[in-house]
């Protein structure tokens, strides 16, 4: 298992953490454009999954039943912070569908947001299950198994129906049987596949374009690009990556965290995804070296760039609101400098 030296984290210029990590970029059909490091070790994808598990909301008729919004599709795929707007939508969506805070699996937290999770405790409550980063995608569920008739109690547990279908999904998009793989449980309780990075990157990529699978899981993911281009701050939040980067993309990016490290990037105008894992499961460190890849593949402009500067080399600031430090590409990681040319395009890698 090897990995390369992604990230360097500053203090006065002088090198106080490095953070390694292991990335690839495959196209749609599954050729390989880019790597790092062994990209064929097994990682769990977790939250990465989350708007390829949202296909058969679409797929199954549940999102036309019950006229499911932008911002609701959104927030299936998201792993959101809890801010106000998410626990207002999360709830509202509950009660459409007749359900309460009861029927999500997810266990009771606070928000991750820290300002919101301050407002709850000063007004002396406790968090709940809609605070979950998860419980958008909790939400899907209970809305894909209303319409389908299917069983509420254990929707979460792998030999529900739902879970069995979304593996299928999941099959399909990596072009590989994930059932040949170890099987994990994820923080919110549902199923946790595991695959190599590489089969995540291509399952990203497929999602990304679709055009050699059926119609109707094709339109499913042509609906969720909309839906996260439109309302991308449903997707994560104020302040983060992944809402600030597909909104400045206006949708030519569309990311997703997972947990410990996983990052993805779908492009859909290009056919190609983009997967980074740091070793360490680093969160700060998953963010730098996904820009980085995308700034090597020419998809951010010189005004996303811009816009996207507090991720790209984000600042160390102590308790004084001094600028000490940054987090940065490391010095010594060669993105590479040759043009590959696949399926008629070129690519700077």
């Amino acid at each position: 298992m090897s990995y390369e030296l992604f990230v360097e984290v500053t203090r006065n210029k002088t090198v106080e953490s490095r953070h390694y990590g292991v990335a690839v970029v495959c196209d749609y059909r599954g050729e390989l454009v880019a790597s790092w490091g062994d990209i064929d070790q097994l990682i769990f994808p977790r939250s990465a999954l989350k708007p390829m598990l949202a296909i058969h909301l679409l797929e199954s008729g549940a999102s036309d039943h019950y006229a499911l919004s932008d911002a609701e599709l959104s927030m299936a795929c998201s792993s959101h912070q809890g801010e106000k707007i998410h626990q207002d939508l999360v709830a509202s969506w509950l009660t459409r569908l007749g359900l309460t805070e009861d029927h999500l699996a997810c266990g009771a937290v606070l928000p991750e947001h820290t300002d919101s999770a301050h407002q709850i405790l000063a007004a002396g409550q406790q968090g709940c299950r809609i605070h979950h980063n998860c419980s958008g995608k909790h939400s899907g569920f209970l809305t894909t198994a209303l319409h389908l008739d299917l069983p509420l109690d254990g929707y979460h547990l792998l030999e529900h129906p739902l879970q069995q279908s979304s593996l299928e999904i999941l099959s399909d998009l990596a072009d590989s049987d994930l059932k040949q793989y170890p099987m994990g449980i994820d923080g919110c309780g549902l199923p946790a596949p595991t695959m190599p990075l590489r089969q995540l990157a291509h399952a990203t990529a497929r999602f990304a374009k679709p055009v050699d699978l059926s119609d109707t899981r094709a339109q499913a993911i042509y609906r969720l690009h909309e839906a996260i281009s439109n309302e991308p701050l449903y997707v994560a939040g104020h302040g983060t990556v992944v809402s600030e980067l597909n909104e400045a993309t206006k949708g030519a990016v569309l990311a997703k965290t997972g947990a410990e490290g996983i990052l993805t990037a779908a492009l859909p105008e290009q056919g190609l995804g983009v997967a980074v894992k740091i070793a360490d499961g680093s969160g700060r460190a998953s963010s730098v070296a996904l820009l980085a890849i995308l700034d090597r593949l020419a998809v951010l402009s010189e005004e996303v760039k811009q816009e996207l500067q507090a991720h790209i080399s984000p600042a160390i600031v102590n308790s004084r609101g001094l600028v000490v430090g940054e987090i940065r590409p490391a010095t010594s990681w060669s993105l590479g400098a040759t043009a590959i040319r696949k399926n008629d395009k070129t690519y700077s890698v």
